[in-house]
């Protein structure tokens, strides 16, 4: 008997927040200042407004005290004001509803809300599963169409997942290896190469498939928690990167830390760069607001950022061989940058 627990439809359409939110009473909205403009007036008057700020640990034990009693905590937003909020339903057992503002990630679809202490990421596991996930598409239609095709990056990023999942299987770790989550994620990656150029092209259904494809995974994110088929070394670069830079979209970090880290495993970058280029992605660190230096930096240093990560990926292949490993990554680094100048 499947005991995975069952994640709810997805509530889309035009009008859709003012349909799912008529019965909410006692509830905690958890949100930024632009969504919030854009939904407060289709939604009842909440018992507080609590707005997140970042995600580090401190900042979300103040806000803890800020959402009251609330029976509801809803998320509003994007990855900020999601994981926020799945950190703050979690500390308060309440009940969780997510409303996304844009396609830009996928964090209402797991689990796991990622918080920082003392410079390290701390996955804040088993959050409740919500009880409403809610696409309006005049939120939607109003999120910047740039925030909204970075979403895509959130497939693309199976690319080099899948590698680094099976690296780990073949090294003997217990990652959850399957077969057929494998096929079928291997299935939505074909598919996205179908769809990319109306992703390009801003057009709205294009952005609610990509968020449609983020619920399918949400299955495999609660039945397999070990499994990285959808999240590896690019996502540790990403986060470096953000780390190194101001305001970074998510989706065009990733996509950089895709074409990086498929040029260095020799996983076929030249797919998807394709993608990336027909979805319209920025990439380019100039566009993301980096340097070529801030990425080097940030690629150097993955041994050591790799440490703070439960997963093992490539980047833990390089640690393990100390001097030469990080002489390989430093040239390997140096051939998938100029892969990535040369993209046009």
């Amino acid at each position: 008997m499947d005991t995975t627990p069952i994640w709810p439809a997805l509530e889309k359409g035009d009008g859709a927040l003012k349909a799912a939110s008529a019965g909410w009473r006692d509830f905690c909205v958890v949100t930024t200042p632009s969504p919030w403009r854009l939904a407060q007036s289709h939604v009842p008057k909440p018992q507080t407004v609590v707005f997140a700020e970042n995600l580090g640990r401190h900042t979300l034990e103040a806000l803890t005290d800020k959402a009251g009693d609330a029976d509801l905590i809803v998320g509003l937003g994007s990855g900020l004001a999601m994981d926020t909020a799945k950190y703050l339903a979690k500390a308060k057992q309440t009940k969780l509803a997510q409303v996304l503002s844009t396609s830009s990630n996928n964090a209402c679809f797991t689990r796991t809300a990622w918080t920082f202490e003392g410079g390290a990421r701390i996955p804040e596991r088993e959050v409740p599963i919500p009880s409403q996930i809610i696409l309006d598409y005049d939120l939607l239609r109003s999120a910047p169409d740039r925030m909204n095709r970075a979403g895509a990056a959130e497939i693309l990023c199976s690319h080099t997942a899948l590698f680094d999942w099976r690296l780990a299987h073949e090294s003997g770790i217990d990652v959850q290896w399957d077969d057929d989550l494998e096929e079928s994620t291997r299935h939505e990656l074909a598919a996205l190469e179908d769809y990319a150029p109306d992703i390009g092209a801003n057009d709205r259904d294009a952005f609610v498939r990509i968020i449609e494809v983020g619920a399918k995974f949400s299955k495999g994110f609660t039945s397999h928690p070990k499994a990285r088929f959808n999240g590896g070394s690019e996502h540790i670069l990403a986060w470096g990167l953000e780390e190194a830079g101001e305001r970074v979209i998510h989706g065009e970090a990733v996509s950089l830390g895709i074409l990086l880290m498929a040029h260095m495993q020799g996983n076929n970058p030249e797919l998807a760069a394709d993608v990336i280029k027909s979805a319209q992605i920025n990439y380019r660190p100039e566009r993301l607001g980096l340097s070529w230096d801030d990425v080097e930096k940030t690629v150097l240093a993955l041994p050591q950022t790799a440490k703070r990560v439960p997963w093992y990926t490539i980047i833990n292949d390089f640690e393990k061989r100390g001097a030469e490993g990080a002489r390989d990554l430093a040239e390997r680094f140096k051939a998938a940058r100029d892969f990535v100048e040369r993209l046009h």
